[in-house]
Order: structure tokens, then sequence, then C-alpha cells
């Protein structure tokens, strides 16, 4: 009590005006107490309020001014006068790292930063999508598909499982997933950990960390209310080139006569262009944002709300196929209370309402309008869809599929902590935090009767009283839609599925924090806790047939009449995992010169059994800070500091209970002619699974230099894991039970990180700001101990043959198929060559890999890979006056992409290079013959269907225009931005394809999609977005 008295007695109110050289007041100028964080920002008229000790020093910061230090005396009154300087990062600039800040120039970690400047240029739907090109050592690979989550990597592909980051916002563990639930504009920075000094997370942090820390109200800041939004339109911003319909008949006609049949189009010339069904299924679509917020504080007490509301269409069908819409609502409130208490509550609530359609593969919209006849008008005469006369399998009318794409989907979501933190003694803070999300996400989807054709095979059909197959459904032209056709017995129904899913994650971390200064010399930091985590999920599904009037009004459970035939109509799943976790952390420099920085984490997870239930973790860090040497004196240096790290950290994302065996209760049995539902075992127990486990050491460096005019930081890496976590593939002898994940592979990732930035004020009224960022990537699966050295994915083409493989001695996910040697040009050139069963002149000549003389299976090998080998971001802005000017960009260097969306059956359209095909003797040595009888195989996997992906994007240029106060404050305004934008704007690149950018997501968040990525099978594009908005404080 003695101490806390003292404490408490000895504490007194500062306050003060700050001006610049001019005698002007400053509002928002940041004043610190220098090794704590206690920091308060002055108000619109410069004056502030801070309660601090004697002897205490306070830092006044603001952007473009020199820091001014003044140590607290018995005055309670410090006025400030800030003058023009540097644009350095000040000795109190502050990261989160986990469980506490640290000082910017004494982190001795990995680290990548993106502050709010960057995310309000770029105005991502998801705020993952700022990282890219603006944080080194990240890759993001983006998508088109609206809200949908992009796929991120901090330094390489570091599993064959679930590779996303950890995710922090405000100290509470989420997922990657829940950034679909999160405002940009609520944002205020990203820290990326991309070294072992994510130790501090245990088995969670072996993918790096993200670290996302949300606006607050500021002490002492009168109540203020800010409006930002923007309304645009997207567009797809280039077509494939296919085949039109003069085009495709004249190829059809060759490939029958080389195959010795007749004609198919004896009148090319009357077919014209016929129908452009890409340009049939694009449309423009909206995109808009809102959000108004109001924040402040008082001497006790900072408040934020906000609430957010985003509408963004596809592009697909346009707004009403596809969209998703979010509305968020956010309160972050703290406030101290009895001298040395604090309560943070922060809430997030946020509604989801998405649609989508089938987008990618050849049963995809954009899957058909590439291969869909181009023959074959979208619309009859009668006004019903249009129906190919050749094409019976597969691929359809992209229009009847989209008025046929029946679904919705709801999210409510309730983010958010309690946080209570204790000032015990100086420097001496206990916390603890209460994290949690709770989500209820319900989904209905319908599947109709649709009629594609009378031969088609995914027309629905049913049965006449004369025992004769006939299509379900007839259009009548009165009304406008296909209803049933007279007395006919379905063979199979419509369907309506509903589910209904939850998910709760839920993290208690009760922790210390304890920073001291022993003689102005030597300071520590340091941190001792305990966490608990705990994720539990379930959701109810039905299936029901027999939707009345094959009607989307009446697709309900409850209205259904049928169940399905020999299966369930129900479904139930439901999981609990917790983690329990003890750490600590300890900070030490000397002066601010030498740094040291120690971590160790021991982690309990429910997720591995007896034998392996807890790990340890741990990481190890120093720098040291030359420019604080006496020795040191070159005058254009400012700032050099040497990193270098090492640790151990894990991973733990694979499915619950691996470790016991588990029962399906699915399958059904037939006794007696009669169906009985009954169960089986559903996987293999392994006692012995346990984390992947992966270590990591980093040197770097981070200088700044001609008066902090130029920064730059560098980082070399090299990370191995350990006992990767595969499923491997048993034998149909075992029957069907899964096998259990096992721990038997390792992958290696290096490569370099490096920022370059430039600021420099030319005039009174112009600046300037640029920056590159440098990422290289080297990956290398280095063993696989399985019955196969290698896992197989990325199924293409009909039937489906694996692309991909996670395979040792190669980069992960690399596409495996036969090389191509030219075209054979004659009956010569193929008896000169190995055996290649079915060859003929103007076939692909595959090379022989193994040398034995045939060509078959055993000469696969890599033709090609995925993940760029580097990727540069450029961004560059600039202020004249009023205006401001903003340009990011983004390349990627080395990535292939696998050509998949081409169905390649005899009646399907084509892409153009067909036209360049082998019609004799010398014509073409790249593109093979026509022909309905493929002997050779021709559109087999191959490096033919492989195209350099590589690419140079401009992801946005905006130009802007702040209205002057003068005018702005006589109708009682603080300031006004408006401003024209453009996302996406260009992409310059070889590949033919919509987007080079091909990313894969699974459904399964515990399995790998990296086998995925890089296979476009009609990936939806990324849009080009023109806007417009406004910026206003009141």
């Amino acid at each position: 009590m003695l101490i806390c008295s003292n404490f408490i007695w000895s504490q007194q109110v500062i306050k003060g005006i700050i001006t610049d050289g001019e005698g002007e007041r400053l509002p928002e100028v940041s004043v610190m107490i220098k090794g704590t964080e206690n920091e308060v920002y002055s108000d619109l008229d410069g004056s502030y309020e801070i309660t601090a000790e004697k002897g205490d020093i306070l830092i006044f910061s603001f952007l473009g001014m020199d820091d001014q230090e003044v140590i607290v005396s018995d005055s309670p009154d410090i006025d400030m006068v800030l003058t023009e300087g540097g644009t350095e990062i000040d000795e109190v600039t502050v990261v989160a790292v986990g469980f506490g800040n640290q000082e910017l120039k004494k982190v001795s970690a990995a680290m990548s930063q993106v502050g709010e400047d960057i995310i309000q240029q770029i105005k991502p739907v998801r705020v993952e999508e700022a990282l890219q090109g603006s944080a080194s050592g990240v890759t993001v690979m983006g998508t088109g598909v609206p809200g949908e989550k992009p796929k991120v990597l901090i330094r390489g592909i570091p599993t064959n499982g679930n590779s996303d980051p950890l995710v922090i916002i405000d100290g509470v563990q989420l997922t990657l997933a829940d950034f679909n639930a999160l405002n940009p504009d609520d944002v205020k920075s990203i820290n990326v950990i991309k070294d072992a000094s994510a130790a501090i997370y245990g088995v969670k942090g072996a993918n790096g960390v993200i670290l996302v820390e949300l606006k607050k109200g500021r002490k002492n800041m009168r109540p203020k209310i800010s409006y930002t939004g923007y309304y645009g339109i997207q567009e797809v911003p280039r077509t494939i080139d296919v085949l039109n319909a003069q085009e495709y008949a004249a190829i059809r006609n060759e490939a029958a006569i080389a195959s010795g049949e007749d004609l198919v189009f004896n009148n090319i010339a009357s077919l014209g262009e016929g129908t452009d069904w890409q340009d049939e299924i694009f449309k423009t679509a909206p995109i808009m944002t809102h959000t108004l917020s109001l924040r402040g504080g008082g001497e006790n007490t900072t408040y934020l709300f906000s609430t957010g509301y985003l509408s963004q269409g596809g592009i697909v069908g346009g707004e009403k196929n596809n969209f998703f819409d979010r509305l968020t609502v956010t309160s972050n409130v703290s406030t101290n209370f009895l001298e040395r208490f604090n309560l943070s509550i922060n809430t997030n609530y946020t509604n989801i309402k998405n649609k989508s359609v089938q987008e990618s593969g050849y049963g995809g919209i954009i899957g058909n309008a590439l291969n869909m006849d181009p023959t074959t008008p979208a619309y009859n005469a009668d006004g019903s869809f249009g129906t190919s006369d050749y094409i019976t399998q597969e691929i359809k009318n992209p229009l009847a599929m989209l008025a046929n794409n029946f679904n919705e989907n709801e999210t409510n979501k309730i983010s958010g902590k309690i946080e209570l933190g204790a000032d015990l003694a100086k420097g001496l803070k206990a916390t603890s935090r209460f994290g949690y999300a709770y989500s209820n996400v319900d989904y209905k989807g319908f599947n109709p009767f649709v009629y594609y054709g009378d031969e088609h095979n995914q027309t629905s059909r049913g049965v006449d009283t004369n025992g004769i197959e006939q299509s379900v459904l007839i259009y009548n032209s009165a009304t406008g839609k296909y209803e049933m056709n007279g007395e006919v017995t379905p063979s199979g129904s419509n369907t309506v599925t509903e589910n209904k899913t939850t998910y709760y994650t839920s993290t208690w971390d009760n922790f210390i924090n304890y920073d001291i200064s022993l003689n102005d010399k030597h300071n520590f930091q340091s941190v001792v806790g305990i966490s608990l985590q705990k994720n539990k999920g379930d959701q109810l599904s039905a299936t029901r047939q027999g939707v009345p009037y094959n009607s989307w009004e009446f697709a309900d459970i409850s209205s259904a009449t049928g169940t399905i035939e020999g299966g369930r109509d129900n479904a139930s799943w439901q999981y609990d995992e917790t983690n329990l976790s003890y750490f600590a952390r300890l900070n030490y420099d000397y002066e601010g010169k030498y740094l040291l920085s120690g971590i160790y984490r021991r982690d309990g997870s429910t997720k591995f059994g007896d034998n392996y239930k807890f790990g340890n973790f741990w990481s190890i860090s120093g720098g040291w800070v030359i420019t604080k040497e006496d020795f040191f004196n070159l005058n254009a240096v400012n700032y050099l500091k040497l990193r270098g790290s090492y640790g151990i950290t894990g991973n733990d994302q694979i499915r619950n209970y691996q470790y016991v065996e588990r029962i399906n209760g699915f399958p059904n049995y037939t006794f007696d002619d009669s169906i009985t539902n009954g169960s089986t075992a559903l996987n293999y127990a392994n006692p012995d699974v346990h984390w992947e486990e992966q270590g990591q050491w980093n040197i770097g460096f981070d200088s700044e230099f001609w008066n902090n005019m130029v920064s730059l930081s560098f980082d070399y890496y090299q990370k191995e894991t350990k006992d990767l976590l595969f499923q491997p593939e048993l034998s149909g002898y075992f029957g069907i039970a899964e096998a259990p994940y096992s721990n038997i592979g390792t992958v290696e990732n290096s490569g370099i990180d490096l920022t370059l930035n430039f600021k420099h004020e030319l005039t009174n009224n112009f600046k300037i700001n640029t920056g590159v960022t440098v990422t290289t990537i080297k990956n290398e699966v280095t063993e696989v101990n399985a019955e196969q050295n290698y896992q197989e994915g990325g199924a293409v083409g009909i039937p489906e043959v694996n692309l991909t493989r996670f395979q040792e001695g190669y980069a992960a996910g690399y596409f495996y198929g036969y090389k191509t040697d030219g075209i054979f040009q004659s009956q010569a050139e193929i008896d000169e060559h190995a055996i290649q069963t079915g060859a003929a002149p103007g076939d692909f000549r595959y090379v022989d890999i193994n040398g034995d003389g045939i060509i078959n299976d055993s000469d696969k090998t890599e033709i090609g890979n995925p993940f760029p080998d580097v990727i540069i971001g450029w961004n560059l802005g600039a202020n004249y006056k009023g205006f401001d000017f903003a340009l990011n960009t983004v390349s990627f260097i080395g990535n292939d992409v696998y050509r998949a969306y081409e169905r390649n059956s005899v009646p399907t359209n084509r892409y153009a290079s067909v036209l360049d095909r082998w019609t004799g003797t010398g014509t073409s040595n790249t593109t093979p013959r026509v022909t309905n009888v493929d002997s050779n195989r021709n559109t087999r996997i191959s490096d033919y269907y492989v195209e350099d992906g590589s690419f140079l994007k401009i992801k946005n240029i905006s130009l802007g225009y702040t209205i002057p106060k003068e005018s702005m404050s006589k109708v009682g305004l603080e300031s006004v931005r408006v401003y024209a934008a453009v996302k996406n704007a260009f992409t310059f690149t070889n590949y033919s394809g919509y987007d080079p950018e091909i990313s894969a997501q699974s459904d399964d968040s515990f399995s790998s999609n990296i086998l995925e990525t890089g296979i476009d099978r009609g990936r939806y594009p990324q849009p080009r977005i023109w806007s417009m908005g406004i910026n206003i404080n009141f």
C-alpha cells in the first residue's frame, strides 16, 4: 500500500499549448512519457493534458517536425514550440510485438509495417489486400470473387497444410478468415512478424503473425466526426481470345475431314461472328463504401464509435447473381479509474450477406462461357435459352446457369475484448484480457430442374406414361418460364439445402509487464503470462427434394415434399479444441545501443494425444545500433542497426481428434432389400501425431541516410519446417477409413526481404515519398517419409489427372507433366524418335526424359512452378499544395500458370491459338493439328499449357484535392478531401488468360490449397474499379 500511495501522490497533471515556429497551434501532436505507453494528443486548439511524475521525460512528436524532450519539474505548465525538421522515425515510435509494445529502434526482430496511409490509398475490401507489395516478405495472391479470402504467405511455403498466418486484432487471436468482418477504415496499422520472434505465439506462430491495431480515441480530444466513402464501377479488364462462330465451324470441319468424317457445317459464311459468351456473362457492377465515425476523449476516458457499410457486386452475371454486402458497427472505449486501473472494452458487430456463382472449372459460369459453342444463340426467338446442337455433355449455356443460380448466405458476427489493466507500481503493470468472436452462418441453396437441351446429359429428365425418357421441363413463351412437361414422373428431383453453422473462439490472457531502467543505461522490458484459448464449432444441415413449383420462392425444407432416395437428408458435425499456454519474454538494451531479446512459450493442445500434449518454443534475437558508438562518424549515415535472430515455432493446424479413432454415421446398408442407416470407422488413430516444428534464423539491418531522407531495411532468412503433417493415402485393402495425420515431411525456405523508402520536401508546397519492397523466395521439399515420396493434387481435365506435387527434391506445388519438343513434321521424324504410340505428323513430340526409348508416364517431369521467385512492390506519393497523388504497384516474377480452362472435347470451343495450328510440313512447330481422333493424346498434361505468369500490376492510381481550411471553416467543417481512383488499372503480362494472379481456396481450413495454386480453370478475374470518393472531418 505504501508503494502505491507514494506512486499516486507523486503524480501531477501537466498541461500546456503546442505551437509551430510561426505561433500556429498544432492539433494531434503526440505527447508521451518516455519509456511508457502513456500517450496523449493535443486538441484542435493545440492544448494538451497528461498525468506524469517529477523526473519523467515528455517527448513531443509531430510528423515533419523535430522531436522535443522536456523533463517534468515542479511546474505543471509546459508549453512547447516545434520546429520543422527531418522525417526520421523517432525514438518512441512503438510497434506491437505480442503482449506488449516496444520502441521501434529497439526491436531486433524482423518485422514489416503498413500504415494507415497505405490502407487509405488502396481502399481494400479486405485488410490483407493492403499487404500486397507494401510489406516485404509477404506474398498475397488475390481473387476477384467478392469478399473472398486471398492467399497469404509469409516467407515462402512453410507447410503442405494450412499455411495461413496467425491474426491478432488488438491483442485477440483470430484467423485470416476473420478479416472478412473487419472494416479497413477502422484499422490504424498492420505489423507483420516474419522471423522466429513469432515464438511468443508458440504452436500458432510458424506461418508468421499479422498484428492489427484498430483506431482508438485520444485523451483530451474534442469529439471529432468523420465520414469517408466512395462509389465505383467495376469491369472485367480483359477477355480471353477464343474462336468466333465462323472460326469454330472451320476448325470443326477441318477436324472432321482429318478423322474421315463428314463436314459438320456446310455454309460457314452464314454464321457470322456468333455469340460472344464472355460478353454475355461479364457485366459492370457497382461497389460502394460508407464509414461514419466519432472519436474523442477526456482526461480519463477515450472513445471511438464507427459504422461502416460496403456493397460489392460481382462482374460475373452482375450484382443480382453474386455480391458481398457488409455492415459493421464498432465501439472502442477505454477509461482510467482509481488512478491506476484501466478498462478497455472493444465490441465489433458485423452482418454479411452474400451470394455466389460457381466460377471455376468446367462446371463454372466462366468455364462454360469459354467452352460453349459460339454458333448457339444466347436466346431462342421465343425467349428461351439457346441450346447447342453439338454439345451434349458438361458444357452448357452459361446464361441458363445464371438464371438458375439460387443461394443466399448470411453471417452475423460479434467479436471484441474486455481488458483490465492495473499499474501496480512504476513500470509494473498487470493485464487480464478476454477476447472473443462468435459467428452464426445461415445458408440456403436450391438446385432446380433445369433444361439445357433435349440431348444434354445435365438436362433434368423424367419418364412418361409410355416409359419413354423425355425432358421434364418445357418452355412456356406466354409466361417466359420453364414448366413441368405434361404427365411426366421425374426420375430425379430438385433439391433444397439449408445449413446453420456456428463458430466460437475465446482467448483469456493474463500477463504482467515489468519495465525498469537502471542508471539510465540498462533498460529491461519483461512479460510473463498464461493464455487459455477455446475454439468450438457446430453445424446442422438438411437436404430435401420436391420443392413445389420448381421455384426459389418455395425453396425451403419445410415446403419440400420428398427425402433423398438412398441417402440421408440431414447431417451434423461439431468440434471443440483447447490450447493452454505459458509464455515469457525479456528485452534488454544498454543505452539503446546493444539489444537482446529472449522468448519462451510452452503450449498444450487438445489436437494431440498424451504422448505429445505439450511443446516448447523459443527464440533469441540481438541487435547493435552502430551509430550510437563514439567511433562512428559517417555524416551521411544517420542510423544503422544490425540484427540477428534464431528460434523454434510450431504449427498445429490439422483436424481435431486425429489421435483417436472416430466413427462416421453417414453410410447406408441394404438388408432384405431395405436401406438401413449405419456407421463405419472414419479414420485410424495415431497417438504419436504432434505439431510441426519450424526453425528459422535471420540476419539483417535497418538504416537511415542523408538527414533521414532515405531508409533501408534488409533481411536474409533461412527456415526449415520439420515433421510436416501429412494425411497419406491408404490402400483399398484397409477399407474406407482415412489414414490419420502423420509427421512425415520437411520443407526449406530461404530468401531476402528489402524495404527502401525515400521522403523529401522539395519546396514548401511540394513533398514526395516513394518506397520499394523486394521479396525473394526459394523453396524446396527436402523430405517426405511416406510410401510415396510425394503428395499429389490439382486435378485437371476429364478424366481428371493430378497436375501438382509436393515432392522431395522439388519446389512445393510444382507442375508435373510431359515436356514437348515441337511438332512432328513427318513420319520419318516419328520413326527416328522414341516410341510414341499413336503419334502422327502434326502431333506433339514429347521428350524421352529417362532415355528408355518409350514415351510413357515415366517421362513426366517438372514443367512449371506456380509461385514467384521475386515480388517487387513500388509505392509513390506526392503532395502539392492541396493536391495529392498516389500510385501503388506490384510485380510477380518467375511464377507459372497452367491453362486448364479448355475442355478439349470435339464439339467445345477452343483457344484462338488453334488458328496457328499445324496444317502441313513446316506450318507450325508449336500448335498441333486438329482432329476428332486424338490418338497421340495431345491434350495430356504438358508444358504446352504452361505459360509465364510474371506480371506488373498498377494496383492503384488516385488523385485527390483537399479544399482549403479557410473555405471549409465557414460551413462548419474542419477538412474536406475529394478524390478519384482507379484500382487494378493495368496489368502487363504475357499470360493469355484473364489474370495471372491465380490463387486457390479450400473449403477445409485444415487442408492444403498449395496444390491448387496457379491452375486457371476459369478463375474469377480481379475487376478494374473506377471510383470517386470524399473524406470529411466535421
